[in-house]
């Protein structure tokens, strides 16, 4: 049980971002960036960063939330089965990739996380911003191809950036309440 306790409050802090994406940053940027629409992506996808950081933390055993956060979501918002299908796959996948590629390469247990194992908040932050980064190539590429006909287009870049700008505010959000923590417990 004290496995999944950080698989339970990954998934309720990422529907929260999903919340606040489809509640409140879309429609913003609805309103705010109404002459630039080019398809599904937003330019700040706080999702993404939260998912950066869980699967840092947690592990590849994240992609539970992960593709779990989708499928409700998805679900909830009304999506057709096969798009549903493709948006849990791929966002677990452009995840897992990554962290699997760190854990091999730095010679740790495949399925391992970093929490608790004393990496400092510099090292997690950056490992969550490479993550992170190799996510977004990834899944702007394969978003790309699905709802575009014609190769990579502006839609690739909007994922991009959207994905980039959501590791940077969850990783300042998680920096800020990290600080307070450490300043709350001492």
């Amino acid at each position: 049980m004290k496995q999944m306790k950080p698989l339970i409050i990954g998934y309720v802090i990422l529907m929260v971002s999903m919340l606040l994406q489809f509640q409140v940053i879309w429609p913003a940027e609805a309103v705010l960036l109404s002459n630039w629409s080019e398809g599904p992506a937003s330019l700040l996808f706080l999702p993404h960063g939260i998912k950066a950081l869980l699967i840092v933390l947690v592990g590849p055993f994240a992609v539970l939330p992960i593709a779990l956060a989708h499928l409700t979501t998805d679900i909830t918002i009304g999506v057709d089965v096969s798009r549903l299908l493709f948006s849990a796959v791929v966002s677990s996948a452009v995840m897992l990739i990554p962290v699997l590629m760190f854990n091999y390469v730095s010679q740790r247990p495949l399925f391992s996380g970093v929490l608790g194992l004393g990496f400092s908040l510099p090292q997690i932050t950056r490992l969550t911003f490479s993550v992170g980064l190799i996510a977004a190539l990834v899944n702007a590429l394969a978003n790309a191809a699905w709802y575009s006909e014609s190769g990579i287009t502006l839609l690739a870049f909007r994922y991009i950036t959207g994905d980039l700008l959501g590791i940077l505010v969850a990783l300042l959000l998680w920096g800020g309440f990290s600080r307070i923590f450490l300043k709350v417990s001492s």
